[in-house]
Parts: structure tokens; C-alpha cells; sequence
């Protein structure tokens, strides 16, 4: 469950907004990634997502180093090595519009809440 709620796994907010039967595109400007921080890579999720202890790199110095040094290091989810993802810029955005899409993410955030309980359920 952890990797599905892990940072580095979710989608990239939308970029669009269904408003009636036409989807628009919203304004969007560049920032530095928020998975990566502009490394353009991080850990594999499925190394780290349920967390590290100290006990685990004591008691296997190899991986400690290995770890360290990037060898579990993946080419960032979000965007793809770029260092740096488009996002909305809210600035340009309408009021009529921005409640579209916060409704619009609303309406997704429950179905993902609804797919996780399904996966917890053994769905």
C-alpha cells in the first residue's frame, strides 16, 4: 500500500479541465519538478516507500553505501529526467473555471480513495 501512496508514484495534477462535454486546456508555466526537485531522478520507490531505519544500513553496510550513491536511483516518474514539469498557472485561470477543476479533482480524489479501500478489500 505504501508504493501506491507514495509521492513519487501519483499522477501529475491535470493540466485540462472538463467543463460540460468540452475539455480545455489550462495556462501552464515551467517549474522545477516537484517529484525530483530538479535532479531528474530520485529512488525507486519500491526500495524506500515504506521507509529506511537506521537498523537496515547498520546492519547491511553495502546497501547503505549503494543507496547513497544512487544505485537505486530512477529516472524521475513525473518528468522523465527534465528536470522540470509544466504546471496550471492559477494566475490565468478564472474563478468559474477553477471551481470546474477543483471539482473535476474532487470527483478523482474519490475514485482513488474508492481503488485504494478495493485493494485493501483484496479487490
Amino acid at each position: 500500500m505504501s508504493y501506491f501512496n507514495d509521492h513519487r508514484t501519483q499522477p501529475a495534477p491535470a493540466t485540462t479541465v472538463l467543463i460540460g462535454e468540452t475539455e480545455h486546456q489550462l495556462p501552464t508555466k515551467w517549474k522545477v519538478c516537484s517529484v525530483c526537485n530538479g535532479e531528474g531522478k530520485h529512488v525507486n520507490p519500491s526500495i524506500d516507500c515504506d521507509g529506511i531505519s537506521a537498523e537496515q544500513f547498520h546492519d547491511d553496510p553495502d546497501f547503505h553505501d549503494e543507496y547513497m550513491s544512487g544505485t537505486y536511483d530512477v529516472t524521475c516518474y513525473r518528468c522523465k529526467g527534465r528536470t522540470t514539469e509544466q504546471v496550471v498557472d492559477w494566475d490565468q485561470v478564472p474563478a468559474t473555471v477553477r471551481a470546474a477543476y477543483d471539482d473535476e479533482q474532487q470527483l478523482l480524489a474519490q475514485d482513488r480513495a474508492m481503488e485504494a479501500a478495493e485493494r485493501r478489500a483484496g479487490a
